[in-house]
């Protein structure tokens, strides 16, 4: 199974519920198979059902399965070989997505306790 992990950049800036704004911000995912021409094949699996953006397979630099790994991948219930699945980290997530050890551009200090609440509604 192709495994892909990317870094996200999104620059339009994101109103949060808690009234406060980021500017711009990353997202880490992980892709799994191939999006076809039609971009009709892609499935979103949600950081709240996998634990992290590692939903499937094993990485080179890790011996852990994805959380999802019985679930997806070739021939599995979800499968890689019929869809693109993605599974992003959230924003504030401890594995690759902005959040408090980010620096806050307004005051050129790293996050920590300032960091906006981030809800998933």
């Amino acid at each position: 199974m192709k495994i892909k992990r990317n870094l996200i950049n999104f620059n339009d800036g994101l109103a949060l519920e808690s009234g406060a704004k980021l500017d711009s911000f990353e997202l880490m995912v992980e892709t799994y198979g191939e999006l076809n021409n039609e971009k009709s094949n892609g499935i979103l699996i949600c950081h709240a059902f996998s634990g992290n953006h590692h939903a499937a397979g094993i990485l080179e630099d890790s011996e852990e399965p994805g959380w999802w790994d019985n679930i997806i991948g070739p021939g599995k219930a979800v499968d890689t070989d019929k869809y693109f699945v993605i599974c992003s980290n959230v924003i504030s997530g401890c594995l690759g997505s902005f959040g408090p050890s980010n620096t806050n551009n307004e005051t050129n200090k790293v996050y920590v306790t300032t960091f906006p609440v981030i809800t998933i509604n």
